[in-house]
C-alpha cells in the first residue's frame, strides 16, 4: 500500500477542511510531509488554512452536494499533485433537532452533506486510489448507536456513512477504507446554530442518562483529534473503525 508508515510525500485531499477538525487534520498531515489539497465551500478559510501549511498545499473549492463540483474538485487536487494517495472525508452537518421535527427537505440536507458527498468524493477520486492502493477516511462520531436525544438525526446519518464505508471496502478491497468516529470535541463550529434553549433542556437529559459520559469522559479539541487522524493514515495496517475518546487523564476544561 503505497505511502503507508510516513505520511511524507503523501498526495492528499481533505474535504472539510476550512475550519475545525477538517482544517487540523490537514495542517497536522502538512506539518507530517504530506502535500495537503484543503478543500470545502469557503475558499477564504482554505487559503488561510494553505497559508500556514505552506508549500505545496493548496486551496481547492466543493460543494460536496454539487456532483459537478466534487468532480472538478478532485480533479484539481490531483492536478495539482500528480494523483492522489489519500482522501479524508471530514464534512459534515451536526444539527440540534428533535427527531419529530425532522422533515423530509432536512433529510435530504442532512445525507446529501454526511453520506452521499462522501461516496461522490470517492467515486471521483477512485481510479487514483486504486492505482496506488490509497486510502480513504469518513469521520463520524461515538454517538452512532447510542444517539443522543436531539442529535438522532445527525448519529442516522453517521450510521449511514460507516455502513458505506464497509460497502466501499467490500466491492474495493485494494483499497483502505476506514471510519474514525470521535467523540465530544471542542473547537469547532458545530454548536453554533444549536438553539440554546433547546440545548439547554436536552443537556439536563443527557446528563442524567450518561450520554455525555458514554462519549467522553472529558473534551478533545481539534488538534488532539488530528493527531489521531494522522497516525491512522500513517499506519502500516488497515484500521477499519477508529473510535476515538478524551483521555481520562487529562483534565476537562473547568476543572
Amino acid at each position: 500500500m503505497t505511502g503507508h508508515g510516513s505520511l511524507a510525500g503523501r498526495r492528499l485531499l481533505v474535504v472539510g477542511a476550512s475550519s475545525g477538525v477538517g482544517r487540523a487534520i490537514g495542517l497536522a498531515s502538512a506539518a507530517e510531509g504530506a502535500m495537503v489539497a484543503f478543500s470545502a465551500r469557503r475558499r477564504e478559510l482554505l487559503e488561510s488554512a494553505v497559508e500556514v501549511a505552506g508549500a505545496p498545499s493548496c486551496a481547492v473549492v466543493c460543494d460536496v452536494t454539487d456532483g459537478s463540483s466534487v468532480v472538478e474538485a478532485v480533479q484539481a487536487a490531483a492536478s495539482a499533485f500528480g494523483g492522489l494517495d489519500t482522501i479524508v472525508y471530514a464534512t459534515g452537518v451536526d444539527p440540534l433537532v428533535r427527531i419529530e421535527n425532522v422533515d423530509g427537505d432536512a433529510w435530504s440536507d442532512l445525507f446529501a452533506t454526511n453520506v452521499i458527498g462522501a461516496s461522490l468524493i470517492v467515486r471521483a477520486a477512485l481510479t487514483h486510489l486504486r492505482a496506488v492502493r490509497g486510502r480513504a477516511v469518513f469521520i463520524s462520531a461515538t454517538s452512532v448507536g447510542r444517539p443522543l436525544p436531539g442529535m438522532g438525526a445527525y448519529a442516522t446519518s453517521k450510521a449511514a456513512l460507516e455502513e458505506l464505508a464497509r460497502a466501499w471496502r467490500s466491492e474495493h478491497p485494494v483499497v483502505s477504507f476506514s471510519t474514525i468516529a470521535i467523540g465530544m470535541t471542542l473547537g469547532t463550529e458545530v454548536t453554533a446554530a444549536w438553539d440554546t434553549d433547546l440545548l439547554s433542556d436536552l443537556g439536563d437529559v443527557w446528563g442524567s442518562r450518561g450520554y455525555l459520559f458514554d462519549n467522553g469522559p472529558g473534551y478533545m479539541d481539534c488538534e488532539e483529534v488530528a493527531a489521531t487522524v494522522v497516525s491512522v493514515l500513517a499506519a502500516p495496517t488497515c484500521l477499519p473503525y477508529v473510535s476515538v475518546l478524551a483521555n481520562p487523564a487529562q483534565p476537562t476544561p473547568g476543572e
